[in-house]
C-alpha cells in the first residue's frame, strides 16, 4: 500500500508498506519531525502502484518496493544535471556525492552524524524518515539512479521540489527544525582544560588568559571533574580532591566557590558529560504515562519473594520515573552554564539492549544523539528559563534545533572541514572541531568556524606553553578577531535560525550553478562576506565576485587561482567579498556581560548591498516570539545609509543568571564608526552618532 500526502505546494510525503502493522518511525512518534508542515496534510493518492511522480519544472520518478516483513528499497532516476549534496557527517571524502555510496549508521570516528537528507543542485531533495541503518547509492552502481535500501523499517520519504538548494534547505527546516540560537558566550571561544585541572588551576588559567589579552568565554572541564571518572549514573558528584565545595552549603553550593569566581571574571563553565541512561522511558512516559503497563497481580502468591516480583533488568542505572536531566540540576545550581556530550556511549552500539522494554538498538542507535540533546536542552531551559548551551559529538536528523556539534575525537584537519560543509548542506549550522593549537592553520580554521573550541584533553596546549615562534601571537590575534566579529557572526546565526541557510557555506551552496566548486574542500564562506581558505594554500576566488584580502587590503578580481602563503599571524587565507558590510565591535576579554558603546561598520565597496544588524537579549527564547531589534544598513551608489533601529527586547537578568550589571533595559543605540576600505589597501573612517539615525535615515558618502 502506498499513500502520498501533499504537505504544501511543493512538499510531499510518500509512505509505503506491505504489512500495515509495521510501526511508524520513532522520529515522528516522538515529535522530532514535524510532518504537519503548513497544516493538515492532504491525501492525494492511496493505492498499490509502485511509482509516483512529482512535477515542478522537472519530473522525479520513484520505483518503490516495500518488503513483507519490514524494510524497503527506492529507486529514483537521476538527470545528468543532478549534483548531490547533504548527508551530514557520514563521509569526509567529498562534498558532492554523486557516483558514491554511503552506509547510514552512527559510528565512532567514521560517521558521527549520518543525516538522511540529500538534495540536488536542481533544487529537489529527499528526506528519509528511517532510523534503521540503510544504504544510499547515488549513482555508484547505476550512474542514472539513486538507490536507497533498508532491511528494517517502513518507507517514509519526504520529497521536496524546490527551485534551488537554498529553498530546499528552507523547506527541509520546516520539518526537521531550524538551527537554534545559543547564548552570547557560545559565539566566542570555548577552552576545555586538560584532565589535570583543579579549581585553583582553572582560576589561575583564566587569569593567565586575561593577563595575556586573549579573549575566552567558556571554560570546560574534562570527566575528571567527577568523583568517579566517566560516571554515567545519577549518583555523580564533584571530585572534591580537585574541586572543593563546602559540605555545609549543600549540593547546590555556588557562592564562595570557584564557579562564582569564574563568573565574576566574566566566564562561563562547561561540564563534560557521558550517558548510557535509557532516555526512552521519558519519551514513552511523556506520550503515555505509565507506559510500561500494570504490574503482575501477585496477591494470591503464597510466598512473597522479591526475586519473583518482576523481571530482572540488566540496566542498573536507569530510574524509569526520573528524567535524565533531573540529577544535573544541582550542577546548574553550582554554576554550570553548558554541557559537553561526549561520544562515550553515544556513538557506539549496544547490540543486546532493549530500550524502554520496547525497541532494539538497531532502531535507536542513529536517533539516540537527538533524543539526548533534546532532553538536555529542554531540561536546562525548563529549569533555568534561559537558553541552553549544549554541544555533542553525535548527530542525526533534527540535531540543529537542540545542540551544536563538534567533529568528535578527530582533531582538526581538512577532512573535518568537509564534515562541517556536509552538515551545513544538511541544515545544521552550529558546527566546529577540536582546534589543534600547535598549528597556525588549525588556529585559523578553528577561530573562523561557526563556533570555536580549543580542547586540551591531557595535553598542555595553553598559549603560554607554546614554543613555536609567533604561535602565541597568532592565537591572540585570532581570538581578538573572533571577539570583534560577534555582531557579524550573531547576525548570520540568526539568519540560519530563520532560514536554515548555514553560517559556514560551501562554495557549491553559494554558487550552485558552477560545478567547478563541487570539489573545493578547503574554502568556504563564513556568513555573507568572508571567504576562508584553510589547511591548503591553493586559492580559488570565484569569478562571480571581486575580493579584498583581509590581511593586506589588496583587491582581486575573480576568477583567480593562486597559491596563498600566509605570513605573520595568518594561518590561512581570509578574503572579503566586494560589496560587503561587516559590523564589528572592540574585542573584550569575554562576551558574557559586554555591551559595547560603539560599533564599526566596515564597508568593502564593489556592489550595492545591505546588511541588517540583529540584536536580542542573547539569553532567552524571546527572539522566537519576535523580541529583537534590527538596524538596516544599506550601501547604494557608494552612499552608506543607516536606518533607525526597529523592534524591542528586554535584557535578561533572570533566575540562575548571575550578572554584576543588573540592568534589564534594551541597550541604547550606539555610535557607528564607518570604515571605508579602498582598493589600494588604505582605509578612511568617519562617525555616525546614534542621534543621527535615531529619527530617520543617516546617509554618508564614501570617503
Amino acid at each position: 500500500m502506498t499513500e502520498i500526502y501533499k504537505l504544501s505546494e511543493n512538499v510531499y510525503r510518500v509512505i509505503s508498506w506491505e504489512y500495515r502493522k509495521l510501526r511508524e518511525s520513532l522520529m515522528t512518534k516522538y515529535g522530532l519531525l514535524d510532518m504537519a508542515f503548513d497544516g493538515e496534510p492532504e491525501l492525494i493518492y492511496a493505492g498499490d502502484e509502485d511509482k509516483a511522480s512529482f512535477v515542478r519544472g522537472y519530473t522525479l520518478d520513484f520505483a518503490l518496493k516495500p518488503y513483507l516483513d519490514g524494510g524497503f528499497e527506492i529507486r529514483l532516476g537521476l538527470d545528468p544535471a543532478d549534483r548531490l549534496f547533504g548527508l551530514g557527517d557520514v563521509t569526509r571524502k567529498h562534498v558532492q556525492h554523486r557516483g558514491t555510496s554511503v552506509y547510514m549508521q552512527q559510528a565512532d570516528y567514521t560517521a558521527y552524524g549520518p543525516t538522511p537528507y540529500l538534495m540536488s543542485s536542481r533544487g529537489w531533495a529527499v528526506l528519509l524518515n528511517c532510523t534503521y541503518a540503510h544504504t544510499i547509492d547515488m549513482g555508484e552502481t547505476n550512474p542514472d539512479e539513486l538507490y536507497i535500501h533498508s532491511k528494517r523499517g517502513v518507507l517514509d520519504l519526504v520529497v521536496i521540489c524546490g527551485e534551488s538548494m537554498r529553498e530546499a534547505l528552507y523547506l527541509q527546516g520546516k520539518i526537521t527544525g531550524r538551527p537554534t540560537m545559543f547564548p552570547k558566550p557560545f559565539y566566542g571561544l570555548t577552552v576545555v582544560h586538560n584532565e589535570q585541572a583543579t579549581d585553583r588551576s582553572v582560576i589561575e588559567d583564566a587569569l593567565h588568559y586575561k593577563e595575556m589579552d586573549i579573549p575566552v568565554d567558556t571554560f570546560g572541564l574534562e570527566p575528571t571533574w567527577m568523583e568517579t571518572n566517566y560516571d554515567e549514573t545519577l549518583e555523580k558528584k564533584w571530585n572534591r580532591q580537585r574541586f572543593n565545595f563546602w559540605e555545609w552549603q549543600g549540593e547546590d553550593a555556588y557562592y564562595f566557590n570557584f564557579v562564582e569566581a569564574l563568573n565574576n571574571m566574566g566566564y562561563n563553565l562547561s561540564l563534560w558529560m557521558c550517558c548510557s541512561y535509557d532516555l526512552f522511558w521519558k519519551e514513552e512516559n511523556d506520550m503515555t504515562p505509565g507506559a510500561e503497563g500494570p504490574a503482575d497481580d501477585v496477591s494470591g502468591r503464597i510466598i512473597q519473594d522479591a526475586h519473583l516480583m518482576e523481571g530482572y533488568r540488566m540496566d542498573k542505572i536507569t530510574k524509569r520515573e526520573e528524567p535524565w536531566f533531573k540529577h544535573l540540576e544541582k550542577f546548574v545550581d553550582n554554576g554550570a552554564d553548558s554541557f559537553k556530550l561526549d561520544g562515550a556511549w553515544q556513538v557506539i552500539p549496544f547490540p543486546d539492549r532493549v530500550w524502554a522494554n520496547r525497541y532494539t538498538d538497531d532502531e535507536i542507535r542513529n536517533m539516540h544523539p537527538v533524543v539526548y540533546a533534546r532532553q538536555m536542552k529542554e531540561g536546562f531551559e525548563n529549569y533555568t528559563g534561559r537558553r541552553s548551551m549544549i554541544y555533542t559529538a553525535g548527530a542525526f536528523l533534527g540535531i540543529q534545533k537542540y545542540a551544536a556539534t563538534w567533529a568528535g575525537d578527530t582533531g582538526g584537519s581538512l577532512d573535518v572541514l568537509v564534515s562541517l560543509m556536509n552538515y551545513g548542506l544538511s541544515g545544521h549550522s552550529n558546527t566546529s572541531f577540536d582546534m589543534y593549537a600547535r598549528d597556525k592553520a588549525a588556529i585559523h580554521a578553528g577561530f573562523l568556524a561557526p563556533w570555536s573550541q580549543h580542547q586540551n584533553w591531557s595535553t598542555w596546549d595553553y598559549p603560554w606553553c607554546f614554543s613555536s615562534p609567533g604561535l602565541t601571537e597568532s592565537y591572540r590575534w585570532y581570538s581578538k578577531l573572533r571577539s570583534s566579529l560577534f555582531p557579524y557572526i550573531y547576525t548570520n546565526a540568526h539568519t540560519a535560525s530563520e532560514t536554515s541557510y548555514p553560517v559556514l557555506r560551501p562554495l557549491c551552496l553559494v554558487y550552485p550553478e558552477t560545478s567547478a566548486y563541487d570539489g573545493v574542500k578547503n574554502e568556504y564562506m563564513l556568513g555573507d562576506a568572508f571567504l576562508v581558505s584553510a589547511w591548503k594554500n591553493d586559492i580559488i576566488l570565484p569569478e562571480e565576485d571581486e575580493w579584498y584580502d583581509y590581511f593586506t587590503g589588496k583587491k582581486y578580481d575573480g576568477p583567480r587561482q593562486f597559491v596563498n602563503n600566509p605570513t605573520g599571524v595568518a594561518g590561512g587565507g581570509l578574503f572579503v567579498k566586494a560589496g560587503s558590510i561587516v559590523v564589528m565591535q572592540d574585542w573584550a576579554h569575554s562576551l558574557r556581560n559586554y555591551r559595547p558603546d560603539k560599533l564599526y561598520i566596515h564597508v568593502y565597496p564593489g556592489k550595492d548591498t545591505a546588511f541588517t544588524l540583529y540584536e536580542d537579549d542573547c539569553y532567552t527564547d524571546g527572539y522566537e516570539k519576535g523580541e529583537f531589534a534590527a538596524t538596516k544598513i544599506e550601501l547604494k551608489d557608494n552612499v552608506l545609509t543607516v536606518y533607525p533601529r526597529e523592534g524591542t527586547f528586554t535584557s535578561y537578568r533572570g533566575r540562575n543568571f548571575r550578572s554584576p550589571t543588573g540592568d534589564d533595559s534594551m541597550p541604547a543605540p550606539v555610535d557607528f564608526e564607518v570604515v571605508w576600505h579602498h582598493e589600494d589597501g588604505t582605509t578612511v573612517s568617519e562617525m555616525i552618532p546614534a542621534a543621527a539615525y535615531a529619527e530617520g535615515p543617516a546617509p554618508v558618502e564614501m570617503k
